[in-house]
């Protein structure tokens, strides 16, 4: 069995368990390395002696991923996320990112979460039944990244469609040609609608993230036109990719391990912690890459500088050495502290809004149901190897 197969990706925790227990660092069939411990992994991540692999490629440059356009408007978008920054750029952009994306400003946003996943939740529970990814893990995360950026309420939908595509070539393992294709043609569309609605908002500032982003300022420097743009894509994608999977497979776990459920029924206040084993216990995001600076040891064994390195994120969360029992989901388990959203300069910009999107609906599932219930014997899993997420995920709700 390898992750490449649907077996692995149903469930590739115990081939994580068995690299894990081989060595903490193995040579991958691509030529790259694994890293598959916590301790390891948690030290790499905060490490300034690594950075992100280049996600883009430039002209004439063999660097980056081979199949990308260096001339496309998805090359364009890549180079200016966050995520493929390192050194002194990436800080200076992910502190003028920051100053608009701060914890203050997500707490202010609790109230509409709240009041977003009582309008999602209403009509399913009237039917007693719902599709969550569909009807609540994605149009949550979806709809506050749109409302926290300003994106006008009728263009909410084409934007959702942009991303959608888009998010299906961030895993360039798994996407095909003809999906890099059809990004190439959404993100010339996506982009053009962004920069049009940056020329409005600098005409008439409507007090959201898009408006800040073009106000911000750091030591006599602003983002320009272009970082705004590919961060506002950026920040579309990471908005909603990361609680959409968290939401439907922190459910899935629960609905597969009943007293844990009973026990967040029993005990609501759990749910921040429930939430940090949800994380721990099935990630939504697998790995993160990282290339080193220059040529060091990880766990005595030799690097060189770019090579690509996979930090088994879902593999360390699980670690016999960092957490007991680590193959049982307990929502009530002392000091989770996965490493999901990452680690050190590159931590996730958007971790604190997905834990807070999560906790509303999951609190709100407790709060408004008796029971619910799986309604299919089997689940279909996306084929992204980084991204684990559910494609559906039907179940029934008992008042």
């Amino acid at each position: 069995m390898t992750l490449f197969t649907p077996q692995g990706r149903e469930d590739p925790y115990p081939l994580y368990a068995q690299l894990r227990e081989t060595a903490a660092v193995l040579k991958t069939p691509f030529g790259g390395w694994m890293v598959t411990r916590y301790e390891p992994v948690d030290r790499v991540l905060r490490s300034a002696a690594f950075r992100t692999p280049r996600g883009f490629r430039e002209a004439n440059d063999p660097a980056g991923p081979p199949r990308m356009d260096p001339n496309g408007m998805l090359t364009l978008h890549r180079r200016h996320w966050l995520l493929f920054q390192s050194g002194e750029a990436h800080t200076r952009l992910r502190k003028l990112i920051m100053k608009v994306f701060t914890p203050r400003a997500v707490r202010a946003l609790a109230p509409r979460v709240e009041g977003l996943v009582t309008e999602l939740l209403r009509p399913a529970l009237e039917r007693g039944s719902m599709e969550v990814i569909s009807e609540l893990a994605y149009p949550l995360p979806a709809t506050v990244i749109c409302e926290l950026l300003g994106i006008p309420a009728e263009d909410r939908e084409r934007n959702r469609a942009w991303a959608a595509v888009t998010a299906a070539t961030v895993d360039l393992q798994t996407c095909s040609d003809a999906q890099l294709a059809l990004a190439e043609v959404s993100m010339r569309e996506w982009d053009a609608y962004i920069r049009e609605l940056l020329a409005t908002r600098r005409k008439q500032p409507a007090g959201a993230l898009l408006d800040d982003m073009l106000a911000v300022e750091e030591e006599g420097l602003r983002l320009t036109e272009d970082e705004i743009a590919a961060n506002a894509t950026f920040l579309f994608l990471a908005g909603h990719e990361t609680t959409t999977n968290l939401i439907g497979n922190g459910l899935y776990a629960l609905l597969r391990h009943p007293a844990q459920l009973a026990a967040l029924y029993a005990t609501p206040s759990l749910v921040e912690n429930a939430i940090e084993e949800l994380l721990r216990f099935d990630s939504p995001v697998q790995f993160a890459p990282r290339v080193a600076l220059e040529p060091l040891e990880i766990e005595g064994v030799q690097v060189e500088r770019e090579i690509p390195i996979a930090l088994m994120l879902a593999s360390a969360n699980r670690d016999p050495r960092r957490h007991d029992r680590p193959d049982e989901l307990d929502v009530a388990r002392v000091d989770p502290k996965p490493l999901s959203f990452g680690g050190g300069a590159h931590y996730c910009v958007g971790a604190a809004l997905a834990r807070l999107e999560a906790q509303h609906a999951f609190a709100a599932l407790v709060a408004s149901t008796r029971g619910i219930g799986l309604a299919t014997e089997r689940v279909a899993w996306r084929p992204s190897l980084g991204l684990r997420g559910l494609e559906a995920l039907q179940v029934t709700l008992e008042r």
